[in-house]
C-alpha cells in the first residue's frame, strides 16, 4: 500500500479519471467537483495498492461551518485499513484539527473519524433531500 497527500486541483489526470470512474458515485457533487478539478483546493489523501491503482481516498471539506471527513474504499479493500491511513494522513497534514467537531455522511467513517483521533463526530444523514445530524 501506497499513499499519498494533494488537493483536488493537482490531481494527475490518471487519478482523478480513476476516482471518477471508480471511486465516486455518478453525480455526486465529489465526482463533479474532481471532474471541474482546476479550481478546487480540497485537500485529498490517496492510498494505492501495489500497482498504484487508486484503492481509497478521503479529503475534508468546510461544511456549515465544520469540517469533515469523506471517502470511499473500492469493496475488495474495505477493512484492511485503507481508509483509515487516508484519514491519517489529512490529520498528520494538519488538514483536519481533531479538536474540532467533525461531520460525517456514513456511519462507517464514525469509526474512522474516531481511531484517528477526533473527538466529536457528528453523523449527517440524507432525509427527504435534505442533511439531518442523526442524534
Amino acid at each position: 500500500m501506497n499513499a499519498k497527500t494533494s488537493v483536488v486541483g493537482s490531481l494527475t489526470p490518471y487519478e482523478s479519471g480513476q476516482i471518477i470512474s471508480r471511486l465516486t458515485k455518478p453525480g455526486s457533487e465529489f465526482q463533479v467537483e474532481v471532474s471541474n478539478k482546476e479550481s478546487s483546493s480540497t485537500p485529498i489523501a490517496i492510498v494505492f495498492d501495489e500497482s498504484w491503482k487508486i484503492v481509497s481516498w478521503a479529503a475534508t471539506h468546510t461544511w456549515q461551518g465544520q469540517q469533515t471527513l469523506e471517502g470511499f474504499t473500492l469493496p475488495e479493500w474495505r477493512n484492511r485499513g485503507a481508509m483509515r491511513v487516508a484519514a491519517a494522513l489529512l490529520v498528520a497534514a494538519g488538514k483536519i484539527d481533531t479538536t474540532l467537531p467533525i461531520a460525517v455522511f456514513s456511519p462507517a467513517c464514525i469509526a474512522i473519524a474516531t481511531s484517528v483521533g477526533c473527538r466529536k463526530v457528528r453523523l449527517y444523514e440524507l432525509r427527504s433531500g435534505i442533511w439531518v445530524e442523526n442524534s
